[in-house]
């Protein structure tokens, strides 16, 4: 394990730390292009296998799996250690890419997604707690940095792939393709983290909390396609059994007083989660949006979400150079501001009526704006939690922090996916559409007043 002091790390390419980040970066990178593939595929697939009525389950069911494999992930890894948790996340998520791939209905295709979802939600806590077992503190910024770089390549690429593989060969090479690819960056990690251990911290019971999340969020989901077939009484039990299951389990999942949005830790997991239901809220629909009101190609709705990881990953290095002078819980701040902005420029693109049709590739711009807010906002948010988290909580931090971000994503997906469901046969496009991209600009306000406390009281 490397040591804490300066002079021994120069860089994340010295020699103790150059093989390591590379295999970091491959196996984000992997991850990065499943998700931002998918977006590009998904309408397609969906549409193909009888299922498009179905579409928002697909995303909100890798998220849902995500956020309950974070809570195992994280107790995992304060107790053993990152290295197994990795090693069978990544073999889920390449396992999930098989079944999605293989898919012969909708049903299949979001079982598959929800394998993937578990993978991922191990992967990306073990990393977290690699990287503050691994880095000096002076280096994380950099290493957040290099996270966020590991999503440009795969998020310019990948939906531009995978729209040219949907159009031209079929959508499932979206996922097949990337399945075999997974292993190797795994081969590089694992023998570079000998010495990245747990603690035997004891908190079994988060296990249980984390299916008890998991379980909320499916029940929020099920509402959603009970509120499809006007099931109103069942719809409203559904909602209100999974609200007080998910309240219960996060007050003792994150850090004490993040309901209530108390300044420092609490404020910085809590302000995850309203970012990412904000900007994933609104991405989630861009391809649907393009493909199916505005005509776009599958290959064009790819390219436009491409966008996101310009602004992405110019965010991110703004935030990660030497002799930055700005707080961080500033960046926190104005990252959410841009971001904001962005989900408004992009929600304008769905508008094409016969009084007034605005540029779809609005939507492109409006993605590389709100992508430079987060990597402003997130990088900084990751390093505001190294920041306040004892040594002995870092995989319980990294977990919470994660399955923010998965709980942020399946309330305003899922939310958004009942409103388009519902009046998906009764509103003109154009106004279903802008309903659906008011809902994540409403939440990206709300995520702008929360970034005003992530920064701890003195």
């Amino acid at each position: 394990m490397a040591t804490s002091t300066d002079e021994l790390t120069p860089s994340l390419l010295s020699s103790p730390h150059r093989v390591l980040s590379a295999g970091i970066f491959a196996l984000i990178a992997c991850v990065a292009f499943e998700f931002m593939a998918v977006a590009t595929a998904l309408p397609v697939a969906a549409k193909q296998l009888g299922g498009l009525a179905l579409y928002p389950w697909a995303l909100t069911g890798f998220l849902g799996a995500a956020m309950f494999a974070n809570g195992v992930a994280g107790e995992l890894c304060d107790r053993i250690g990152p290295r197994l948790p990795l090693s069978f996340g990544a073999a889920a998520f390449a396992g999930g890419l098989v079944l999605s791939g293989s898919s012969t209905s909708m049903p299949m295709l979001i079982a598959g997604r929800v394998v993937q979802g578990i993978g991922a939600g191990f992967v990306i806590v073990a990393v977290y707690v690699i990287i503050a077992q691994c880095y000096p503190e002076s280096h994380r910024p950099k290493v957040m940095s290099l996270l966020s770089t590991a999503w440009v390549l795969p998020s310019v690429l990948g939906p531009f792939i995978a729209g040219g593989l949907t159009e031209y060969v079929s959508w499932r090479w979206a996922f097949l393709a990337l399945a075999p690819l997974v292993a190797i960056p795994l081969a590089v990690i694992l023998p570079r983290m000998a010495g990245s251990t747990g603690s035997d911290v004891r908190r079994s019971r988060r296990v249980l909390l984390a299916a008890t999340m998991a379980a909320g969020a499916a029940l929020l989901q099920w509402a959603g396609i009970e509120a499809e077939r006007a099931s109103w009484v069942a719809a409203g039990a559904a909602s209100a059994i999974g609200l007080v299951l998910i309240v219960a389990a996060a007050r003792e999942l994150f850090p004490a007083g993040t309901l209530r949005l108390r300044r420092g830790l609490p404020a910085v997991v809590a302000f995850r989660g309203v970012l990412a239901g904000g900007f994933f809220g609104c991405e989630a629909y861009v391809p649907l949006m393009l493909v199916e009101h505005r005509g776009a190609t599958p290959t064009m709705a790819g390219l436009a979400v491409a966008g996101t990881a310009v602004g992405w990953s110019t965010g991110s290095w703004w935030q990660g150079r030497q002799g930055l002078k700005s707080p961080r819980y500033q960046l926190v701040r104005r990252g959410a501001a841009v971001t904001a902005v962005g989900v408004l420029i992009t929600g304008t693109a769905a508008i094409a009526t016969a009084a007034l049709v605005v540029p779809a590739w609005l939507a492109g711009i409006g993605l590389i704006v709100a992508g430079l807010g987060m990597g402003l906002a997130m990088s900084s948010n990751s390093v505001l939690l190294f920041d306040y988290s004892p040594a002995e909580d870092r995989g319980a931090n990294s977990a919470a922090i994660q399955m923010s971000d998965g709980l942020g994503g399946v309330l305003v997906i899922g939310g958004a996916g009942v409103v388009y469901a519902l009046w998906r046969d009764t509103l003109p496009a154009s106004t279903l559409f802008l309903l659906l991209f008011a809902i994540s600009f409403v939440v990206m306000l709300a995520a702008v007043a929360v970034g005003f406390r992530v920064r701890r009281p003195r």
